[in-house]
């Protein structure tokens, strides 16, 4: 597309996000992650990636500017299978450390993630805060079979961005759309069947982690999707 910019990855578990990005044309500069499966995981994948733990001791000394910063923050409070805690959890309530680095970091661009739920358990604060750091937004909620996944998977996708000079309505123009039409990427056909990650009775090594980190992912199609419509809006 013409257009470089790097991101930072909040949250980034096994690189759902990270890998659709990538694919859209960005790269890739850090990680932050604690889960130490999802961590070796990275390893494998980005081994010149600088990478953090934990994100309540985030950012370090040295160069962690971006361009874009994306976060799947924690959702066990938020989900409707959960105890309906919202951001005030524990886990959920982790948005604030993100808001943190975002202010420290100053990204063009903000990529927030998690379950449809965060609609009526936090919207508001969400974009409170954001607005607090001189950030618009938009949302939609986009589920896997947009991009020819056998399943739903509703999750909302939150892009904010900062009010530099003429960015301003551009966003309007390339931005998210619920017409399934819009989303190509990854090819127009649904996937044939479930991805081959093996099951118990497979005698999978690390099965069970395995399996926490996919159904923690996100689906990278959706990630790519996002990524080309935010290059093709980025300020000049």
């Amino acid at each position: 597309m013409g257009v470089e910019m790097n991101f930072g990855s909040l949250f980034a578990g096994i690189g759902g996000i990270d890998l659709g990005l990538e694919r859209a044309g960005m790269r890739c500069k850090w990680q932050v992650e604690i889960d130490d499966y999802a961590s070796r995981v990275l390893e494998k994948h980005w081994p010149r990636v600088k990478r953090h733990r934990d994100i309540r001791t985030f950012p370090t000394s040295g160069d962690w500017s971006v361009d874009l910063i994306a976060a799947g923050f924690p959702c066990q409070d938020l989900s409707i299978a959960g105890k309906g805690e919202g951001l005030d959890g524990k886990q959920s309530g982790l948005f604030f450390e993100v808001i943190r680095v975002v202010g420290e970091i100053r990204p063009k661009y903000v990529l927030l993630e998690n379950v449809s739920a965060l609609l009526f358990r936090g919207m508001d604060t969400v974009l409170g805060e954001l607005a607090s750091l001189g950030y618009d937004a938009e949302w939609h909620c986009i589920p896997a079979s947009y991009v020819g996944a056998p399943h739903r998977r509703d999750r909302i996708f939150i892009v904010a961005y900062s009010m530099c000079e003429g960015s301003q309505g551009q966003w309007g123009e390339h931005g998210l759309r619920e017409d399934k039409e819009e989303i190509e990427v990854g090819g127009k056909y649904w996937w044939g069947s479930e991805p081959d990650v093996g099951r118990v009775a497979h005698g999978v090594p690390n099965r069970v982690d395995r399996l926490k980190g996919l159904g923690n992912a996100v689906v990278p199609q959706v990630a790519e999707f996002i990524g080309r419509h935010i290059l093709a809006s980025q300020c000049q």
